[in-house]
């Protein structure tokens, strides 16, 4: 066990060194990074730059440099620090409701040396901590208070969340001329503790793997929330008065001018997490009670997943597979916003890739990294929108075209002509069902013969929260359940329901999977859009054919266990 105390409830008072110092603070933290290390918590590149922050002159608490640095989640953190030193780990619920001896161990010594006074028991006194390597905390404590201090942990962002609600604003309340004068407003934005909290809700969202932040300005206070497993879940309540100085961090962050609240901006910033700098996509919009700001989170370093993992069943994987292996044609992935359509085409390029093809993307934004493709981001700020960066794609004899989507009729005839000459390319729609997506390539001016020609095929999709394995819970379906997945009485049918647990945050589901609908095209099919048929006459033979509709893909996800009718009805708008 690695401790700078002697003991788990009461730590030794540290003893001078002649030699320079107690060892031991210098000795502890280092054993630690070390075997952080070895429980692959730290790669060797954050092993690294942890043993060189210790280092730093002026260096800060090591929970705070390691969090700080993105190097370690905070609750794993904390957890392996409980683990090392012995030190129960203290929860939202443990911390008091009022300042415990404010008298005494007045709020500013608190904020600097990180602990907070928690209760008073025995004729001691319980503080949590969040700097466990350091023995003159709690020696200072058991001097001012003449009482024996007993130790626990709390992370640095659950600190500074206790330090607020015990004593306050640290910054305080900003005076009428705060937001007109721009050079004190900045200065207020580089303060310290909201440096801390832009930095915490940022690294919430990796803990959480959120993909977005929402920091929403309201009459009393500003919410955050997050949209993890793309369902928004509200974090916290922030006091109103650090609203303009954590928008204006964030809008210096992505470079932004802070002095523009009255419309609209778009920029983009990097945050560290685990030793890698993630993109992160910023909008600010004006709203009644002051600026609302989005941070969209991009990890291009997340692995690209296979079909299998996102949650496509054999013959689906065979139909997707057969139109993505020809030389040509076109391909789309079709659905609303947020329903998986780039990691599917990611995907469908896992798959393809390889050294005898030559395969470009254009990507708005360019969302993961893929050795051996060339990715192009889009700037239609610039001109180089998604038809002008395609016509420039065509002239460096690409094998494999990715466009991340087609939003106008020049952009899909472009990709229709591409695919007419002997490219095989792939991009997303936005439609309702796969049989849709014919109609509304006619819309955008496409000719019906064209894309009977050129039409690989149509996979719609949807994405639908995972039970969470730890705590779904088997019960018999009941009749209105049966009715719904139009399952005979006479069949047995047991159905999981999501409960929730820590390992799910409360939510009873971990993770996300696919519901699609595909639709190959076959010779019938295209003679009808050659001719013009409507989305009902596609529908029919496409189902004739085989094509499995949204619903019964759903169903079918029901069935087996993987997710639960209200998620399915949820994402299928009620259709279930």
């Amino acid at each position: 066990m690695l401790s700078v105390w002697g003991s788990k409830s009461r730590p030794q008072r540290a003893r001078p060194d002649r030699r320079g110092g107690a060892r031991d603070r210098l000795d502890a933290p280092r054993a630690f990074i070390d075997s952080l290390a070895a429980g692959g918590l730290l790669d060797p590149a954050g092993h690294e730059r942890a043993l060189a922050a210790l280092d730093l002159p002026g260096r800060r608490p090591l929970p705070v440099l390691l969090t700080e640095l993105g190097l370690v989640h905070e609750a794993n953190l904390t957890d392996a620090l409980a683990e090392a030193t012995g030190l129960a780990v203290l929860h939202e619920e443990d911390l008091p409701a009022a300042p415990v001896l404010p008298d005494v161990i007045g709020a500013d010594y608190c904020a600097r040396a990180r602990v907070l006074p928690v209760a008073e028991e025995a004729g001691g006194l319980v503080v949590a901590l969040v700097d466990a390597f350091d023995p003159e905390i709690p020696a200072a404590l058991e001097h001012l208070t003449d009482r024996p201090v007993t130790c626990r942990l709390v992370g640095p962002s659950q600190f500074e969340r206790a330090h607020r609600a015990l004593y306050g604003d640290v910054i305080g309340d900003e005076d009428g001329g705060a937001e007109d004068d721009l050079s004190r407003l900045a200065d207020v934005a580089s303060q310290a503790p909201i440096v801390r909290l832009a930095a915490r809700l940022v690294r919430k969202a990796f803990e959480l793997t959120a993909s977005d932040i929402h920091l929403e300005a309201e009459e009393a206070d500003m919410r955050v929330r997050y949209r993890v497993d793309g369902v928004l879940v509200e974090a916290e309540r922030l006091p109103k008065s650090v609203q303009l100085a954590l928008t204006t961090r964030i809008k210096i962050q992505a470079g932004l001018n802070i002095a523009e609240r009255r419309l609209p901006q778009d920029g983009r910033m990097k945050a560290p997490d685990r030793g890698q700098d993630v993109d992160i996509r910023v909008s600010t919009l004006p709203t009644a009670h002051g600026e609302s700001v989005v941070l969209r989170v991009l990890d291009g370093s997340r692995r690209v997943e296979d079909f299998s993992s996102l949650g496509f069943d054999a013959p689906a994987i065979a139909r997707i597979s057969a139109m993505t292996s020809k030389p040509n044609g076109l391909v789309l992935v079709t659905g609303p916003t947020g329903s998986g359509k780039t990691t599917t085409l990611y995907a469908a390029l896992r798959r393809i890739n390889g050294p005898h093809l030559k395969v470009v993307t254009v990507e708005d934004p360019i969302e993961y990294r893929m050795a051996g493709v060339n990715q192009v981001q889009a700037h239609a700020g610039i001109g180089l929108d998604f038809a002008a960066a395609l016509r420039s794609i065509l002239r460096q004899d690409p094998d494999v075209v990715m466009v991340g989507e087609i939003r106008d009729g020049e952009t899909a005839r472009i990709a229709v002509q591409a695919s007419l000459t002997g490219h095989l390319v792939i991009s997303t729609l936005h439609t309702n069902s796969a049989p849709a997506t014919v109609t509304r390539l006619m819309d955008m001016g496409v000719e019906p013969y064209l894309i009977a020609a050129t039409l690989n095929g149509v996979v719609a999709q949807r994405l639908v929260r995972r039970l969470c394995g730890a705590c779904a819970t088997p019960e018999p379906a009941t009749d209105q359940e049966r009715l719904r997945l139009a399952v005979p009485a006479s069949r047995p049918l047991t159905l999981k329901r999501a409960r929730g647990c820590p390992a799910c945050n409360g939510t009873g589901y971990r993770g996300r999977m696919v519901v699609s609908e595909i639709m190959p095209l076959d010779p019938t099919l295209r003679s009808l859009i050659a001719e013009g048929a409507g989305e009902g006459a596609i529908t029919k033979s496409a189902r004739e054919a085989g094509m499995a509709s949204l619903v019964e893909c759903g169903r079918a996800r029901v069935i087996a266990g993987d997710t639960t009718l209200d998620e399915v009805g949820r994402v299928l708008e009620g259709q279930l």
